[in-house]
């Protein structure tokens, strides 16, 4: 590409035959990658290459005689006055222009358009010549991420005009108008298989085999013939044959057009005309341009634009092979390829040093390059057209946009991590729709996986999301903070509960808007504290508080309980020692007064001893005092010490501990715990037997204790173990609400278990299993 360019050589053409000029020309327009079309007078179509049609999204045929207002009649505002100004008598000149064709309707498009006017060699405007360039690209530049364009193509099945239809064998059987109005037949004429008679003979054969083959395969028809015509001899058609299926996927119908393509033949057939279109075209083309033809790939045709980039040396007659450059080689290479492959390619952004007008001032130029193989009249590849487009500033935009957004990128990454890692649930909403942006990794664990739906409100009326206030109040729309957020409205530490398939959380949640920066929209930012943890301390606080005050309540009217009658019984001592009694009287009265002191003290000492065994438990725990212990011993002795309180309570231990379960346990621990069990049943089953049994269950040793008592409601089996925990009231059953503590802490030093078995009504079953030698 190093090489200068010259203008047509006007001897060397006229050398050409009319024929290969014609090709050569017809070939150019057609394979060159921009839009090329001449006009006439009245704005209509005489020449357009494929390049244009698929830029105007309308098929090249459908161009020819049709004015540009028709075929771009959206843009036709902004395009009359450039074709006005060459009709009053202005000079090309190259613009820019955006608008909407039917190739994307509703995108708006930007294209580079070059206007000069088309004269005979006397000077007589005979037309327009329109170069068009789409730049699209380059405008967008900013926004290369966006999806590529859709491309729409319209296909036209049938011409206005002659149409008729067949039945599935091809046979017409309704009168067709229009057909008979073209070829002249008649009504009877035309029937059946009689329509036949309207083509060509020497193309009838050929119409006839192809038209054979579609009924066949149900497949469109389509061909070129020629039609008799009413006034006399025969007019060049394309037919088309459409089926029409029934419900059941047979044919019902043909439906056929013949396009009169006449006229279009003989504008084709002008040839002198076309090729000084073409030549004009080529050399005002805002491309670099250049025909190398045969092997020796010698410079046929150079335009300006191609002449300018080489440093304005004249080419032409020159092989490209007489240089000797690197460019040049590499130049060569890909020539080659065009010409014996004989395909078309292009190569992308290619850096090329210029030397502009031989100022010594060189640059690099980026170039897109086409290399299109011309043929001759007989098919064979004579020539290569070589096509490049500056995309120079397309490439650093893009490259500069590919580093801004890198950049981006990598701070956006940064940041997502950052935010993903903080403990605090983090997200980021669309305004007004609600729409999840992101969401960290606390946000995510909280909703069990991705946020469903966003923030609207079909997520939060269905059950699997829901919001509650603290109170367990189903929060409405209006009131959920995320959906207020994401309205406009002020969010500032508002407290409610996320009910979501991982659990409940209590939250404070938080708002504020974040303004658009570096291409991000407005969002919305929600941050969700997670108080679950502080929530559940407040309420365990709040419930020690309880039960504190309880306790203090309890253990102060029962300290207070052996102190009163414990004062009445000495009172009434003191007034007998007063009064004149017999000794022996008196010595009755103090041994009966001493034995109800001695009651209550072994009651007082006993709630005494009960709050230093906790105060022991919930401390450093002290070492068991093991030893080798007959689990039946135990029982034994606890049940010969309570005697006297069975007898009292009217209740009768039955006993069955059989001797020989032995385990490596603190004797006096266990002593503790078979009297806390024993000493409830006495309370809870009074007038009832109580039954213990000692027995080996799964390798364990295993107590219970039963009483048949008032039982113990559901919702208390467990808290009855807690400290200061009463299942009943302490107006009717006294004690500390301590004993079933001490007894599990006791248990579980030792490696074993506590558990009860009841009904309300039906008893209380106390279980405990140990660990056997």
């Amino acid at each position: 590409m190093e090489s200068p360019s010259a203008s047509f050589d006007r001897e060397d053409s006229e050398a050409r035959t009319d024929a290969h000029s014609r090709l050569l020309l017809e070939t150019l327009v057609a394979s060159t990658p921009v839009g090329l079309a001449v006009v006439d007078l009245e704005q209509r179509f005489v020449q357009v290459n494929d390049a244009l049609a698929e830029i105007n999204g309308v098929p090249r045929a459908a161009h020819l005689g049709r004015k540009v207002q028709e075929i771009v009649p959206e843009m036709w505002p902004t395009l009359r006055p450039q074709y006005q100004r060459i009709m009053d008598g202005g000079a090309a000149q190259t613009v820019e222009v955006r608008g909407v064709t039917a190739k994307e309707l509703g995108v708006e498009r930007h294209f580079l358009v070059s206007y000069y006017p088309v004269r005979t060699g006397a000077g007589v405007l005979l037309g327009i010549g329109v170069i068009v360039v789409e730049v699209t690209e380059q405008r967008r530049a900013h926004d290369a991420l966006v999806a590529s364009e859709q491309r729409y193509r319209s296909l036209v099945e049938a011409m206005a005009q002659p149409v008729w239809t067949t039945n599935a064998r091809g046979e017409v059987l309704e009168p067709a108008p229009r057909w008979m109005a073209f070829t002249g037949q008649t009504h009877t004429e035309h029937l059946g298989l009689g329509w036949l008679a309207g083509i060509h003979p020497d193309d009838r054969k050929r119409v006839v085999r192809g038209w054979v083959e579609s009924l066949r395969t149900k497949k469109s028809y389509r061909g070129e013939f020629r039609l008799r015509f009413h006034a006399g001899g025969y007019r060049d058609v394309v037919g088309r044959a459409v089926p029409v299926f029934g419900d059941k996927g047979t044919i019902r119908e043909w439906v056929a057009t013949a396009e009169d393509i006449t006229e279009r033949k003989q504008a084709e057939a002008q040839a002198e005309n076309e090729r000084a279109r073409l030549r004009a075209v080529l050399t005002s083309a805002p491309a670099s341009i250049a025909i190398l033809s045969g092997e020796r790939q010698v410079f046929t045709l150079v335009n300006p634009l191609y002449k300018s980039l080489s440093g304005g040396a004249d080419l032409m007659g020159l092989s490209i092979k007489d240089f000797d450059s690197e460019r040049a080689v590499e130049y060569s290479r890909l020539l080659d390829k065009a010409y014996t492959e004989g395909e078309p390619f292009v190569e992308k952004e290619v850096p090329v040093t210029l030397n502009l007008e031989g100022d010594g001032m060189k640059a690099t130029r980026q170039f897109d390059v086409a290399y299109q193989p011309l043929r001759d009249v007989k098919g064979h590849v004579d020539s290569v057209l070589s096509f490049a487009i500056d995309v120079t500033e397309r490439v650093e935009a893009r490259r500069k946009l590919e580093e801004w957004a890198a950049s981006l990128s990598t701070q956006q990454q940064w940041l997502e991590a950052v935010l993903d890692r903080t403990p605090v649930a983090m997200i980021l909403v669309e305004p007004w729709t609600g729409r999840i942006l992101f969401a960290n990794q606390a946000a995510r664990q909280m909703a069990g996986g991705e946020i469903p739906g966003g923030l609207s409100e079909e997520t939060y009326s269905q059950g699997s999301h829901r919001f509650t206030d603290e109170a367990g109040r189903e929060l409405r729309m209006d009131e959920i903070p995320g959906i207020r957020a994401v309205k406009g409205i002020p969010v500032h530490g508002e407290a409610v509960v996320w009910h979501t398939p991982t659990g409940h959380y209590s939250l404070l949640v938080e708002a504020a808007p974040l303004p658009a920066q570096h291409g991000h929209p407005d969002t919305v930012l929600l941050a969700l504290q997670d108080v679950t943890e502080l929530r559940k301390t407040q309420a365990q606080l709040q419930h020690a508080v309880s039960l504190r005050d309880e306790f203090l309540t309890v253990a102060s009217h029962e300290l207070k309980t052996p102190l009163t009658p414990l004062q009445l019984r000495l009172q009434s001592l003191v007034r007998d020692a007063q009064a004149e009694q017999t000794l022996e009287a008196l010595r009755e009265h103090v041994v009966k007064t001493a034995e109800t002191i001695s009651g209550q003290i072994r009651k007082m000492t006993t709630l005494i001893n009960d709050l230093l065994e906790v105060t022991q438990l919930t401390g450093p725990s002290a070492p068991l005092q093991l030893e080798d212990v007959d689990l039946a011993d135990v029982v034994r002795t606890v049940v010969e010490r309570f005697q006297p309180q069975a007898a009292k309570a009217g209740c009768e231990f039955i006993v069955e501990a059989p001797p020989g379960i032995v385990g490596r346990w603190d004797r006096h621990r266990l002593e503790q715990v078979a009297s806390s069990l024993v000493s409830n049943a006495l309370k809870y089953g009074a007038g009832h037997p109580v039954t213990l049994r000692v027995e080996r269950h799964r390798g364990r040793a295993r107590l219970s204790v039963r009483d048949e008592g008032i039982g113990i409601a559901p919702g208390s089996l467990q808290a009855i173990f807690e400290k200061f925990t009463r299942a009943v009231s302490t107006r009717h059953y006294g004690g500390l609400g301590l004993g079933l503590f001490i007894t599990r802490q006791i248990v579980e030093a030792h490696h074993g278990t506590l558990r009860v078995d009841s009904q309300p009504g039906q008893g209380a079953t106390f279980i405990v299993e140990l660990l056997v030698r």
